[in-house]
């Protein structure tokens, strides 16, 4: 692999890192402190709020990132390259492990006295279910793309432009009187949907469009002139957000603050020739420990979580602690399943002569 190729995993392994350290002291945090001890005025809390409105973009642009750049790897012809199976195979499993983590009730088929609200959080769409529906859309249109000979970056940003417009238009659409709820769960929030696909898919589009920058230019994320220019870009959208109409604001801001935090992360990858091992563990692991923490915290169908023992009682101090501690257990984790993969695939490779 030469430097390029390696500063550019750097800079995808790096922002990945950083959303999922973001999302679990983000989570430990909002589901732990009790906000009546803190001054939430406080300029550390506000800067924390500020924050933690990009963790979650950030977190589904480079999951489209990632997928995008690995799909379109020059060296497979699309008709035949394995990833395009495990896009799909990723995109339904994140759907599935998204409802189960939801679903109502310990036994499977025992649904006879679910309420409507336990319906309502079970039929919630969040990250994972926009992730999987993201990664299904990427490999259709990508494989879309190819068939009408069209650059996949043309067609991920028209699509990003067609979510970004449409968005306000399924925002004003009166969901709540549909019957369809399960399906209304995936344009609207107002059923309890963290992560609608309107607005919310633009961001895995807009990863898209990145990786399929990267992979058809190897240098375009190592050349400091492209760096600046996306920083100064990413600066503009992010200032400029105020002057546009309410419906926008949000998505021009966070589009600002991804193109800002890629510049960031892409400048340290040109400086940089490895990560330290618990950087790669985090970003190579990135699902299972979001779905670990999330256990933990919220619990399961089969389990009770801390937010159900504790909840938002803790001190700021105490919850500072909670969060460290979940990091260190997070890390861990994830450093396990290294092992463990490593320690699967020497199995394998012995005992079916795979030397």
């Amino acid at each position: 692999m030469n430097k390029t190729d390696a500063n550019r995993i750097l800079s995808i392994d790096l922002m990945r890192a950083f959303a999922v350290f973001m999302m679990i002291q983000g989570h430990t945090t909002h589901s732990l402190l009790n906000i009546s001890s803190i001054d939430i005025n406080s300029n550390f809390y506000q800067l924390w709020l500020f924050f933690r409105a990009f963790t979650a973009p950030l977190f589904i642009f480079s999951a489209g990132f990632v997928f995008s750049y690995l799909l379109s790897q020059k060296e497979f012809d699309y008709t035949i390259n394995p990833r395009i199976l495990k896009g799909i195979y990723r995109g339904i499993t994140l759907i599935l492990i998204g409802y189960l983590l939801r679903y109502p009730t310990i036994k499977f088929f025992n649904i006879a006295y679910v309420s409507y609200s336990q319906w309502l959080t079970f039929f919630t769409v969040d990250a994972l279910h926009l992730i999987g529906i993201g990664l299904l859309l990427i490999v259709f249109f990508s494989y879309l793309s190819l068939k009408i000979k069209v650059n996949p970056i043309i067609t991920f940003s028209i699509l990003t432009i067609i979510v970004f417009f449409g968005s306000p238009l399924f925002l004003q659409f009166e969901w709540e009187n549909t019957k369809n709820i399960f399906i209304a769960s995936y344009f609207t929030s107002k059923f309890g949907s963290i992560f609608p696909i309107f607005p919310y898919l633009e961001f895995v589009f807009f990863g898209a469009i990145w990786g399929f920058i990267i992979s058809q230019e190897n240098s375009f994320i190592t050349k400091k002139l492209n760096l600046f220019i996306i920083l100064i870009i990413g600066i503009a959208l992010f200032y400029s957000s105020k002057f546009v109409d309410f419906v926008y604001f949000d998505s021009v801001l966070r589009f600002g603050a991804l193109l800002i935090l890629l510049s960031i992360f892409s400048f340290i990858g040109t400086l940089s020739s490895s990560l330290p091992k618990v950087v790669q563990s985090f970003s190579k692991n990135s699902l299972w420990i979001y779905i670990i923490h999330l256990v933990i915290l919220y619990g399961s169908p089969t389990s009770i979580g801390l937010s159900q023992i504790i909840g938002n009682s803790l001190s700021a101090e105490s919850t500072a602690i909670a969060v460290t501690l979940m990091l260190i257990l997070m890390i861990f984790i994830s450093l396990g399943i290294d092992k463990f993969r490593v320690r699967k695939f020497n199995y394998f490779r012995k005992n079916f002569r795979l030397e």
